[in-house]
C-alpha cells in the first residue's frame, strides 16, 4: 500500500506530496509504538519499557550509521586523492542510501524487543541517566519557554494586539517537547522525593490550556485572512490534537499514556487522504479564494490584493497546475493553448493583473527577488548544437586552466562578477555577459519559478546560451544587485 501511494506522486515531487509522505511516515512509526499491545491486556510498565527500548534502538542505529557512513566516505575521499581513483559523482549519495536506507533499517529491526515471550516478559527498567537528563535539562528548559509564552499572551491581551504568526510554531514545539518530557518521567513522576517532577506531571496539561487558546487565536486568524494551506492545516490539526489530549488527561481519572501515540496516529492518517485531508481542504480553500477574486469583476486591484492573488496563483500552479484555474476564467484557456506550463506571472498577466512576488513591498522601491528553475537537461555534459556545457556560480571555482579540449585545441575559462553581471574569459577573449540588463528586461519572471529563463549571447567567435538555474538579489531603482547566481552555460565555438 505504501509503495502504491508513493509511486502515485508526481515525477517531480510537489510540496503537498512531501507533507503526505511525512504524515504517513509519522503514522506508521506511531503505529509501531502501540500495535504490539492492541490484542493483549494493557500493562503500562511493559508499554513504556517497549517504547524506551525502541527509542534507544533508533538512537543506536543512527549512531552506528553515522560513524560507518563518515568512515567509508573518508576512505573514498582518501583513495581519490592518494591514488587518483575517480568515482562517479553520485557515489556519496548512493552510499548514504545504502547505509541509512538498508543497513540502518536491518540493524534497527534486529534489536526490536520481544513482546510475546512469556518466559522473558518486559519489565520496567528506568535508567537513572534519563531521570537526570529530564529533571535537570528538559523540564527547566520547557519551564523557561512556558514563562516566555505566558508573558507574551499576557502582553497581547493587555495591548489588544494580534499574535505574530510564528508564535504557533513556538507553542507547538513547547507542547510536543513537554509531552515528550512527561513520557520520559512517567514511571517515576509520583515517587517520593521527585517534587519538581510530580508538580510538572500534575500541572502540565492545565498550563497548556491558555497556550492552546493563543494557538487557536493565531492560526484561525491567519486562516480567516488567507485561507487554508497545507502548513496552516497541519498547525490546526495539531492544535485540535493537543486539545483532545489536554481534555483526556485532565478529566480522565486513570489516563493511559498509549492514548498519546494512538490519537496522533489516527489524526495523521486522517490528514493524508479523503475530503477532510490537508490536500483536499487546502486546494478547495484556495480555489474558493481565487473564484472570489475573479467573480468580483474588478478591472483593477490594490497592490495588496494583487499580492494576495499572486500567492493564490502560485499555490495552485505549483501544486496542481494551471488547469485547475481554467473553469474560473476563459482567458486562462487561451493562455494554456500557447503554453501548457505557464508561469505565475504569465497567469496574472492573462488575468489582467500584475504579478507581485512574496518579497514585494509597496512601501519600498527595493524589491528582493529569488528565482529557481532546475531541469534534468541542466546536468548533461554535451548538448546538441553546442560543444560544451558547464556551470558558473558563486559556489564553483572561477578558474579552469586548459580544462576543455576541442579538436586538439585547449581552452581555459575564467569568470568574474562585474557591475553589469559576469565577465567570461575564454583563453584571451573577454566576453561581457550583461546579466543585470537582461534581468531588468525580464523582471516580471524573477519571482516565477515555473518559467525557464534563457539568454543568448553571440560574438564573432562564440555562440553562448545561458540557462538560468537560480538567482538571488535586489532590484532598487532599476539597479540590479546580484547576491547569488547559478547559470548553466552552453558554449559553441565558431
Amino acid at each position: 500500500m505504501v509503495f502504491v501511494f508513493i509511486f502515485q506522486f508526481s515525477e517531480r515531487i510537489k510540496q503537498f506530496e512531501t507533507y503526505q509522505f511525512l504524515a504517513l511516515n509519522l503514522a506508521l512509526h506511531l503505529l509501531v509504538s502501540f500495535a504490539a499491545f492492541i490484542n493483549k491486556e494493557y500493562n503500562e510498565g511493559a508499554f513504556w519499557e517497549f517504547n524506551k527500548q525502541l527509542f534507544l534502538r533508533i538512537l543506536t542505529s543512527a549512531l552506528y550509521s553515522i560513524v560507518i557512513y563518515a568512515g567509508l566516505s573518508f576512505a573514498l575521499l582518501a583513495t581519490h586523492h592518494l591514488f587518483n581513483v575517480d568515482y562517479y559523482n553520485e557515489i556519496y549519495l548512493d552510499l548514504f542510501y545504502i547505509i541509512f536506507g538498508i543497513f540502518n533499517t536491518i540493524f534497527f529491526l534486529s534489536g526490536i524487543p520481544e513482546t510475546n515471550n512469556a518466559n522473558e516478559p518486559l519489565h520496567l527498567n528506568y535508567p537513572i541517566t534519563l531521570k537526570k537528563f529530564t529533571q535537570f535539562v528538559l523540564i527547566p528548559l520547557i519551564s523557561i519557554y512556558f514563562l516566555i509564552l505566558l508573558s507574551y499572551e499576557i502582553k497581547i491581551i493587555a495591548l489588544f494586539s494580534l499574535p505574530v504568526g510564528w508564535v504557533s510554531n513556538l507553542i507547538l514545539v513547547f507542547a510536543i517537547f513537554g509531552i515528550l518530557s512527561l513520557l520520559l518521567i512517567h514511571p517515576i513522576a509520583n515517587e517520593k522525593g521527585n517534587v519538581w517532577m510530580r508538580t510538572f506531571h500534575k500541572w502540565f496539561y492545565y498550563l497548556l490550556v491558555p497556550l492552546i487558546g493563543l494557538l487557536f487565536w493565531a492560526i484561525l486568524y491567519r486562516i480567516n485572512l488567507y485561507g487554508f494551506t497545507h502548513e496552516r492545516y497541519y498547525v490546526l490539526a495539531l492544535s485540535i490534537w493537543l486539545t483532545i489530549l489536554t481534555v483526556y488527561f485532565i478529566f480522565k481519572k486513570e489516563p493511559q499514556i498509549k492514548f498519546i501515540p494512538i490519537s496522533m496516529c489516527l489524526i495523521a492518517m486522517l490528514t493524508i487522504l479523503g475530503p477532510q485531508s490537508a490536500d483536499s481542504i487546502s486546494k478547495r480553500s484556495q480555489l474558493d479564494r481565487f473564484e472570489e477574486y475573479i467573480t468580483r469583476k474588478k478591472s483593477t486591484l490594490t497592490v495588496k490584493e494583487e499580492k494576495d492573488l499572486s500567492s493564490i496563483v502560485s499555490f495552485i500552479n505549483e501544486n496542481y497546475g494551471v488547469k485547475e484555474l481554467i473553469p474560473f476564467s476563459n482567458k486562462l484557456a487561451l493562455l494554456i493553448k500557447k503554453d501548457k506550463t505557464p508561469g505565475d506571472s504569465q497567469i496574472m498577466e492573462a488575468l489582467g493583473y500584475t504579478y507581485r512576488g512574496r518579497y514585494y513591498n509597496e512601501n519600498d522601491k527595493k524589491e528582493n527577488f529569488y528565482y529557481s528553475y532546475y531541469a534534468d537537461e541542466m546536468n548533461i555534459e554535451k548538448v546538441q548544437g553546442y560543444d560544451f556545457a558547464f556551470e558558473i556560480s558563486n559556489n564553483n571555482n572561477s578558474n579552469c586552466e586548459n580544462c576543455l579540449d576541442l579538436n586538439g585545441k585547449k581552452y581555459s575559462i575564467t569568470y568574474l562578477k562585474k557591475d553589469y553581471g559576469i565577465e567570461l574569459k575564454i583563453n584571451n577573449d573577454i566576453i561581457p555577459l550583461q546579466i543585470n540588463n537582461f534581468i531588468l528586461q525580464n523582471k516580471t519572471l524573477l519571482n516565477d519559478n515555473h518559467k525557464k529563463i534563457t539568454q543568448t549571447v553571440t560574438t564573432k567567435d562564440y555562440d553562448i546560451q545561458l540557462n538560468y538555474q537560480s538567482l538571488d538579489g535586489e532590484n532598487k531603482d532599476d539597479k540590479i544587485t546580484l547576491n547569488w547566481f547559478s547559470i548553466n552555460v552552453l558554449l559553441k565555438m565558431k
